[in-house]
């Protein structure tokens, strides 16, 4: 009972306090729909304790191992179940579910097409203006689907970009 409520406490500052830092950073991000496939059980269910296949396309800055930092920053971002957000999954992960996370997309993409097995094509390196499009996917479909937009940012260890990351996250698992 204790647990429950400590938990609670820490769920509602962090609820408080993430605006406030969203409000400090120069990104944005746009829930664009968060439809009725989407519930914290089922995301549980497909997520708590397991690898979540994640799909990351383009590159902003054109740097070696651009996705493996936004890999960590989505495994450091707390999204209530410990999910392992990986591009190569294991066998904890269930094949019905994933993540796709594409940088400047072009031409912008529906969330439909984030969940379909094609490539996206994106623009090229421009850190100047980043916009990023993510989708959580069920069975084909999305369940969820954010856009968030950031510029001027140097690198993906930039404040700033790892904030807009974060916030997607935030957005597209809610509680």
């Amino acid at each position: 009972m204790i647990l429950h409520r400590l938990r609670l406490l820490s769920l509602a500052s962090l609820a408080v306090a993430v605006p406030i830092l969203a409000g400090c950073a120069s990104d944005r991000v746009v829930v664009d729909d968060i439809s009725s496939r989407y519930s914290r059980v089922e995301f549980s269910a497909a997520a708590d304790g397991r690898d979540l296949r994640t799909v990351i396309q383009g590159n902003p800055f054109g740097t070696p191992g651009f996705d493996q930092a936004v890999l960590g920053i989505m495994n450091r971002t707390y999204v209530g179940p410990k999910t392992n957000f990986t591009a190569t999954p294991g066998p904890t992960a269930k094949r019905d579910y994933f993540v796709s996370v594409v940088f400047n997309p072009s031409p912008d993409v529906v969330p439909f097409a984030l969940c379909n097995s094609a490539p996206i094509p994106t623009a090229a390196p421009n850190p100047g203006q980043i916009t990023a499009r993510a989708a959580f996917c069920i069975t084909g479909g999305e369940a969820t689907a954010v856009t968030g937009y950031v510029s001027n940012v140097k690198g993906p260890d930039d404040p700033n970009f790892v904030s807009m990351i974060q916030h997607m996250m935030l957005s597209m698992f809610p509680y």
